[in-house]
């Protein structure tokens, strides 16, 4: 695996560069497409918490937002042929001047994120429905407002293997994005697969990841009653993209007991630290924050490099977590860097109760944030605690 690892960081420092791309200059046609691509740590509180991290830590319902092969990793203490579980989280702009990075000062940005989702585990198999969505308020030209509202739902369905030291999984990813100003201007449809892989060696306390994201391009474009070259001043968009994305991840547990094994009790109540890190490729559209402006901006003309490093630590079993993190937000626009971010978290477990044939469950309170120049954002997270 140490191989594997340094051959990845090989390729990752070989032909990852900071994107360039052209400054904003005015919209004269529809012949672009809508860039909407987030180089930010979106998810649930633990990923955010953490850095970003999430591809070598994907379970159950909330890690399959980072991983497919998530929906079929169960919890250490989950030992029957049937299990489930779900996760609800928010996240709210506390400060959101250049949310994208691409140079682009909106003091009057405002960003909503949230997450919920759903797992079942059928012995060896899983499978999750998982909608995340993204609300955004931006300044247009002549001052009014501006907002866009992305919804994307991700079907996964995941199998294991080898005494469950692997595990595999394939998912289907729909998505609409409604841009509004006075009026809805335009709305527009896509779809595409991901695919991921966990390896987790039964009675080890190591876990590698990777996944692999196909681009999205969605030309289903559906015009608000206004003509598309001139709506309320807006030259639409003809289609909106998302890059093809390549990760891979590591994470280790330091802990009274092996990570990858099943324990007996209810909880896997314990003081433990997760150390895990993520590297990620972005492949090669226009910024929302330029479409703003009635401005053409490219993003992402050449493959952009992404990484995360964060860490958890169980400090009062069953009742208390905290985590931290940093990660690099690639460079998409031109003549703007990448930018590097703070995380934090708390998770507070309480209320065990019994539910579904007599078994235990507890819930969770969580906090997160994540600060970088021009950037904050905070949220809570509710759910099981696992």
């Amino acid at each position: 695996m140490r191989a594997v690892a340094l051959g990845i960081l090989a390729v990752v420092l070989v032909t990852a560069r900071t994107a360039a791309a052209e400054e904003p200059v005015p919209i004269t046609d529809r012949d672009w497409a809508l860039d909407l691509y987030r180089g930010a740590a979106l998810g649930s509180a633990r990923i955010v918490g953490m850095g970003g991290v999430q591809v070598a830590l994907a379970e159950g319902s909330a890690g399959t937002l980072g991983n497919p092969a998530a929906p079929a990793v169960r919890k250490a203490t989950s030992t029957g042929w049937w299990d489930w579980d779900w996760h609800v989280d928010a996240m709210e702009a506390v400060y959101a001047s250049d949310f994208d990075n691409n140079g682009i000062v909106d003091d009057g940005r405002t960003s909503t994120t949230g997450s919920a989702g759903i797992a079942g585990m059928y012995y060896g198999w899983g499978a999750a429905l998982v909608v995340s969505t993204q609300r955004e308020r931006l300044t247009d030209t002549g001052g009014g407002e501006l907002s866009a509202v992305a919804t994307v739902a991700k079907l996964a369905v995941a199998d294991t293997w080898g005494d469950e030291t692997w595990a595999a999984g394939a998912a289907i990813r729909a998505g609409t994005l409604d841009v509004a100003g006075a009026r809805s201007l335009f709305t527009i449809t896509g779809a595409s697969l991901e695919g991921g892989v966990l390896y987790r060696p039964y009675g080890e306390d190591l876990r590698v990841g990777a996944t692999l994201g196909l681009p999205v391009t969605g030309r289903n474009v559906n015009v608000a009653a206004c003509d598309p070259v001139d709506c309320e001043g807006y030259i639409l968009p003809e289609r909106v993209a998302v890059p093809w994305e390549v990760a891979a991840g590591v994470a280790w547990r330091l802990g009274p007991t092996r990570w990858n094994q099943f324990v007996g009790g209810k909880f896997r109540d314990e003081r433990a630290v997760i150390v895990a890190a993520d590297l990620r490729l972005v492949g090669d559209g226009m910024g929302l924050e330029a479409f703003s402006r009635n401005t053409w901006q490219r993003s992402g003309r050449h493959v952009s490099f992404g990484a995360n490093l964060g860490a958890e630590w169980e400090a009062l079993p069953g009742r208390l977590r905290l985590r931290g993190g940093t990660y690099w937000e690639p460079g998409r626009f031109a003549d703007v860097r990448g930018r590097p971010h703070l995380t934090a978290g708390v998770e507070v477990g309480f209320f065990t109760f019994r539910f579904w044939w007599n078994k235990k469950y507890r819930l969770r309170l969580g906090l997160t944030g994540d600060f970088a120049p021009r950037f904050g954002n905070a949220g809570l997270s509710f759910g099981f605690w696992n």
